[in-house]
């Protein structure tokens, strides 16, 4: 921590004060000068003297001041602490340095509101130790008695400004905490250089002491100058359409300044995943007040690949690869497919993306997905779709609204078949996180909704609605607890011919922790898991990190997946251990299911970002 340092421009003595402070000041140096002279010719003498032999450790001790930013801020000022523990090579110098050391921490007090602090010093010398103390006694503070905070200029309506003075940290009768006053400058020249007063700057910056060194006036008036406006903003690079490229800009020339719509741009682009580097200049232009603004683009590779193979304990060992051409062509279309592969599923997918009049905000996507699933001697389905996507993003609000044509072959229990659906559907997702891999505050939404007709090309009729939610709040840094809620609900006149796809299950790591992945369900006269027509689910779980990125966790599940008109609950709970690492976190969890279905302990492998 570095040493908080009184400025002379923000202090001054009223009445006489002053000319008596420049007099003190005086003094001190005379006296510092003095005893540097002597320390250095009796550095001479130490030197010609000095016997062969160990030397003595010099010793610091401190006592009287307990608040660990004083105390810090003491021995940043104190110049002998930083001989502390170290063998003394000079004794006149020493004993200077434990001298002027009052006067450090006097000063070093100062910016705490502490000006008539008294300091003790006693040094004791023995031929293995000399044991340097420190008495402080900090004395009365010196409280604030009024201060007059002003904001002129063609800024002093901005909200920004009007909000910071209404939020002052320094009320009347409060201790003179330089630190804090100059935070609170410091926060004014960030909102003014954020908002576009580059010319701004403070007309009057004073504190005024009394003559007893108890109170303090603040004098602080700030004048803004006039706003900048945007100049022209320019997007330089060679690998797309400028026309295109361009549709990423949200402000025009003209329009009043601000740093965010840039730092906005910024992640748009960054997020397009076209860009590797963005290089910005927005230097002011003073005579014209305007901002031309300048971000040089360099590209990613076009297209990436990516394999990986992991192990959950629902899916056993898999596998993936996704190929990732990031720009067909210079109008910023995109291609994905993607190939996975474990024990229990394969499946493949493509996706072509076309960017919409926001490319930041919408575009429009074609799919096709082929998924195969087996593992289990009554279940199993194979299932392909193709269809078409629009999507949109508000803020934290992203909305898909599609229509596929999907074929599932199944087979599950007594039920089989090989039906035809297509289907519209709706998708509302609400995203809110403070950090994108370990969260400590976040709310996440979705909601989605389907249907499907069989007078329009279905074999099936059907109308399914989806809800998933989960809650995530931290106290104190280390207590982190989450609430997770689902439910769902199939309206179909004929269960038995639903595909599996459409049908709900529950149990595993992402829903009730105890139970074998999609385990709970209705079973039919074969014993068979045939799932249900409705789902619901709820979790909570506690969280304690015993270290930054480590935690201990407790949890309880329950929920059920049926088609009776009452469910019966299904309880899991355990415990496990959180590592939340630079990819996401990696959860280790031992649950206990309390139905019979449940297994007596069951370990959940779970990686991956929660929301």
């Amino acid at each position: 921590m570095g040493a908080f340092a009184i400025c002379s421009t923000a202090v001054a003595a009223s009445g006489d004060a002053e000319e008596k402070t420049e007099k003190k000041n005086a003094q001190r140096q005379a006296k510092v000068a003095k005893a540097v002279a002597s320390a250095v010719q009796a550095t001479v003498s130490d030197n010609k003297q000095s016997p062969f032999g160990t030397l003595p450790v010099l010793h610091v001790s401190l006592s009287g001041v307990s608040d660990e930013k004083q105390l810090a801020n003491v021995k940043a000022f104190l110049d002998i602490y930083n001989e502390n523990g170290k063998p003394i090579k000079n004794a006149s110098y020493t004993r200077y340095l434990a001298n002027v050391g009052v006067e450090q921490i006097q000063q070093s007090l100062q910016p705490f509101g502490y000006y008539l602090a008294t300091v003790d010093a006693d040094i004791d010398e023995s031929a293995t130790q000399w044991n340097v103390s420190y008495r402080i006694q900090r004395g009365e503070p010196v409280r604030l008695r009024k201060h007059a905070i002003t904001i002129e200029g063609e800024g002093k309506t901005l909200p920004d400004f009007i909000a910071l003075v209404q939020q002052y940290p320094l009320q009347q009768g409060d201790i003179l905490n330089q630190e804090r006053y100059t935070d609170f400058k410091n926060d004014v020249l960030g909102v003014a250089t954020s908002k576009g007063f580059f010319d701004g700057d403070f007309s009057q910056k004073q504190i005024v002491l009394s003559d007893d060194f108890l109170a303090a006036d603040i004098l602080l008036t700030y004048d803004t100058g006039q706003r900048y406006t945007f100049g022209d903003t320019t997007l330089k690079q060679d690998f797309l359409d400028q026309d295109f490229i361009d549709r990423y800009k949200t402000f025009k020339s003209g329009e009043v300044y601000s740093s965010s719509d840039i730092a906005n741009l910024q992640r748009d682009l960054y997020n397009s995943g076209y860009v590797k580097v963005i290089d910005v200049d927005a230097t002011p232009d003073s005579e014209h007040k305007r901002v031309p603004v300048t971000l040089s683009i360099t590209p990613k590779k076009n297209k990436k690949h990516t394999f990986g193979i992991g192990y959950g304990t629902d899916s056993g060992a898999r596998g993936h690869y996704d190929f990732d051409w990031r720009w067909v062509n210079r109008r910023g279309h995109k291609f994905k497919s993607e190939i996975f592969a474990s024990q229990k599923e394969f499946k493949t997918g493509v996706a072509y993306t076309i960017p919409g009049s926001r490319p930041a905000h919408d575009n429009y996507r074609l799919f096709s997905n082929f998924d195969r699933k087996w593992g289990d001697n009554d279940k199993e389905s194979t299932l392909w779709n193709v269809g078409v996507a629009y999507k949109d993003i508000n803020g934290n609000l992203a909305r898909e609204f599609g229509v596929k044509w999907q074929q599932e072959d199944f087979s599950i229990g007594n039920d089989s078949g090989n039906i035809g659906l297509l289907t519209p559907y709706a998708r509302f997702l609400y995203t809110k996180k403070d950090n994108p891999l370990q969260i400590k505050d976040g709310l996440y939404a979705e909601g989605y909704f389907t249907a499907a007709s069989d007078t329009l090309l279905s074999d099936v009729s059907l109308f399914q609605a989806i809800g998933n939610a989960k809650y995530i709040k931290t106290f104190a840094d280390v207590n982190r607890v989450k609430f997770m809620a689902g439910a769902g609900r199939t309206w179909t006149h004929d269960f038995h011919k639903l595909p599996v796809a459409y049908r709900f299950f529950t149990g595993g790591d992402k829903t009730i922790r105890g139970y074998k992945f999609e385990a709970i369900g209705d079973r039919d006269s074969s014993h068979t898991n045939v799932g249900g027509n409705k789902m619901y689910y709820l979790s909570a779980e506690y969280e304690y990190f015993f270290k930054k990125n480590m935690a201990a966790a407790a949890f309880v599940d329950a929920g059920d997946a049926y088609s009776e008109d009452s469910s019966k609950l299904k309880v899991g709970a355990g415990l496990g251990f959180h590592y939340y690492s630079p990819i996401g976190p990696i959860k280790v969890d031992v649950a206990h299911g309390f139905d019979n279905s449940g297994g007596k302990v069951r370990l959940h492998l779970s990686i991956g970002p929660e929301f």
